[in-house]
C-alpha cells in the first residue's frame, strides 16, 4: 500500500488542483499540493524541506518538479528532482529523468528516462532558474 506505511505528511492539503482545473504558469508552494487536474509548468517547493507533492491518479503536470518529498499516482511529464523521497504508485507514468535519494516504485508504474540516485538531487533546483541539470545519456557518449 503506497504512503501508508509511514502515515506522510501528504495527507495534510494546503493546495488543491482539482479535476477540471487547468493551471497555466509555474507553481512554488510550500505545505501539501495535490494534484487531480493538470498543471502546465515548473513546481517548485523552495522554502518548505517538508513540502509534499501529491500528483494523483488522472493528475497531469507538464513541466520539471523540485520537491523534497513526491507521491504520485499520475503523470509528470519533465524532469523530476525529489530531495528525500519519491513514491509511484502503480499508475504513476513519468516521462522524463528522475534524480531522488530514496525510491519507492510500485509494480506497474511507468518511466520512460534515466532513474540517477544522487546525495543532493535538489542543489541548484530550488533557485528559480528554471535550469535542470541533464544526465548524459551513456549510448550517445559512445557513438560521439
Amino acid at each position: 500500500m503506497m504512503g501508508r506505511k509511514r502515515g506522510r505528511r501528504a495527507r495534510k492539503v494546503d493546495t488543491l488542483v482539482g479535476r477540471h482545473t487547468v493551471v497555466h504558469g509555474d507553481i512554488e508552494f510550500g505545505g501539501g499540493l495535490h494534484i487531480e487536474g493538470r498543471v502546465i509548468g515548473d513546481i517548485r517547493a523552495a522554502t518548505d524541506s517538508s513540502a509534499v507533492l501529491v500528483v494523483a491518479g488522472g493528475g497531469v503536470v507538464e513541466g520539471h518538479v523540485a520537491v523534497p518529498h513526491l507521491l504520485m499516482n499520475g503523470e509528470v511529464r519533465g524532469d523530476v528532482h525529489v530531495g528525500e523521497h519519491v513514491e509511484l504508485g502503480e499508475t504513476a507514468r513519468l516521462a522524463g529523468n528522475l534524480y531522488y535519494t530514496v525510491l519507492q516504485m510500485a509494480e506497474g508504474a511507468q518511466i520512460d528516462g534515466l532513474l540517477k540516485r544522487v546525495e543532493h538531487p535538489l542543489e541548484g533546483e530550488l533557485d528559480g532558474t528554471g535550469e535542470t541539470q541533464a544526465l548524459a545519456n551513456p549510448t550517445e557518449d559512445e557513438h560521439s
